[in-house]
């Protein structure tokens, strides 16, 4: 039995090899078929496709072998970058890890944000301690007021928000002051009065403030707050807040209080002077400021104050200034080289000071009456020379840094009027007890002048 089971399988296998081997012959002539049409087909298109397929596969070679280099530079480069980065975050991590490295952070924008003067000159001042030189550009100009050809006063503003006053700008003094809340004088009552409380920018001080005028002493107490004057702002400006006003002199005048341009080392308590707090605080491009002064009587036109430059063009018609060295920090004083009355020489060499806070000009002793006889004017007891106004007076040359400064005669006699009612003319030349030249209103009003903190020195050129 087993003979014949073996038999059978053996003869099972057999039909199976042989069915499989058919199959193969059958699937590759279908094979070879389908390539003898294709080529056929390929060889009905013409020889166009014929002599492109050859160059095709050249192309496709080519094109592969490009992709691959490319393939290979790319991994490369990719592996490169990798390997940067890896290092540069492993490099960041131990720098911070070691407390001396960085990190990557979003910078804030702040919506709707608007830019101020203010902004601008904190940065100014911010680049200027930096790189020790100032990128201010800043400069100021405030108009002056005439009156009588006797005052000539500006605007100035203390605290936040501004309190507003009128003040007497004045070269020969370095203080500034206006009336507190605590005087009580009838000066005080008839002029603005600055109130701390209503100031957020007030800080107290209150150190003691006496300063002596040949009318009495203002007395008060020292503060600090913002003052503007020229559309410049400066902070913490030393100021004092008057208690006392005596006498008539404050009374009756057009302003509230003084504005001191002097050098610091006339100011009482040694208080830092505006201009100086401008040029510290980068307020303004140069440290110089100008003054022109107008006649005119009453007129409104009366001049201007500048801060920063010496732009005068307006009133000088040129930027031509004759510059003298200051000769003694304190007032504005230089070295009058000489002085004539026509052609005839009356001084030579003396000292003299330029004072926009005094309404005259005042002469030596000596020089005072020489000028007088020269005049013929009447002398009075309060050291003023009366006169015709009607007389004939010759030209007054100043010279100043080698060059003459020429007043006409005429601009030497001021109109006044007496108590009885009548019209005279004094000499613009008087007696005020010094020994030097004091230059004030009566001359500034037809010579510009430039007080050059930086050059220590004073310019002068002829008003328009």
């Amino acid at each position: 039995m087993r003979p014949k089971l073996l038999l059978f399988c053996a003869l099972v296998c057999l039909i199976v090899v042989l069915t499989e081997g058919r199959q193969r012959k059958v699937n590759s002539r279908r094979s070879l078929g389908l390539r003898q049409q294709r080529l056929q087909r390929n060889v009905r298109h013409g020889s166009r496709l014929a002599a492109r397929a050859r160059p095709s596969r050249g192309n496709r070679l080519s094109a592969v072998n490009k992709r691959s280099r490319r393939s290979q530079r790319n991994r490369k480069t990719n592996a490169n970058a990798k390997a940067k980065a890896s290092k540069a975050r492993a490099s960041a991590a131990q720098s911070v890890s070691d407390g001396s490295g960085y990190t990557s952070l979003p910078l804030d924008f702040q919506q709707n944000f608007v830019r101020t003067t203010n902004n601008l000159r904190f940065e100014k001042s911010f680049l200027a301690s930096r790189y020790g030189q100032s990128f201010a550009t800043t400069t100021g100009k405030t108009t002056l007021r005439n009156t009588a050809n006797m005052e000539y006063t500006c605007k100035m503003n203390i605290g936040t928000p501004n309190q507003s006053f009128t003040v007497l700008p004045d070269t020969g003094s370095s203080n500034i002051w206006v009336p507190g809340p605590k005087c009580t004088d009838k000066a005080c009552k008839t002029h603005k009065r600055y109130h701390p409380g209503k100031s957020s920018t007030y800080i107290k001080d209150g150190k003691a403030f006496v300063i002596t005028y040949g009318s009495g002493s203002v007395k008060g107490t020292l503060a600090r707050d913002t003052v503007r004057v020229a559309g410049l702002a400066v902070t913490n400006q030393t100021f004092a807040m008057t208690k006392k006003e005596p006498g008539t002199t404050f009374t009756a005048s057009n302003f509230d209080g003084i504005l001191g341009l002097g050098f610091r080392s006339i100011s009482v308590d040694n208080v830092k002077t505006l201009v100086q707090n401008m040029c510290s605080q980068n307020v303004i491009s140069n440290c110089v400021f100008s003054i022109c002064m107008k006649g005119g009587g009453s007129s409104k036109r009366g001049g201007v104050l500048v801060f920063g430059s010496t732009d005068t063009s307006a009133y000088t018609g040129s930027e031509a200034y004759t510059y003298t060295p200051v000769t003694k920090k304190g007032y504005w004083q230089f070295d009058l080289q000489g002085f004539y009355m026509g052609d005839t020489k009356v001084s030579g060499s003396t000292q003299a000071i330029v004072d926009s806070g005094t309404s005259l000009i005042a002469a030596p002793k000596s020089i005072f009456n020489k000028i007088n006889k020269i005049l013929g004017c009447t002398v009075t007891s309060s050291g003023e020379c009366w006169m015709s106004c009607a007389k004939k007076v010759s030209d007054l040359t100043f010279v100043i840094g080698g060059k003459k400064f020429v007043l006409a005669g005429n601009k030497l006699k001021l109109k006044v009027r007496t108590t009885k009612g009548h019209t005279i003319c004094i000499s613009a030349v008087s007696d005020m007890g010094t020994n030097f030249w004091i230059l004030g209103d009566a001359f500034i009003r037809h010579f510009c002048t430039v007080f050059d903190v930086t050059r220590n020195r004073i310019g002068f050129a002829a008003s328009s």
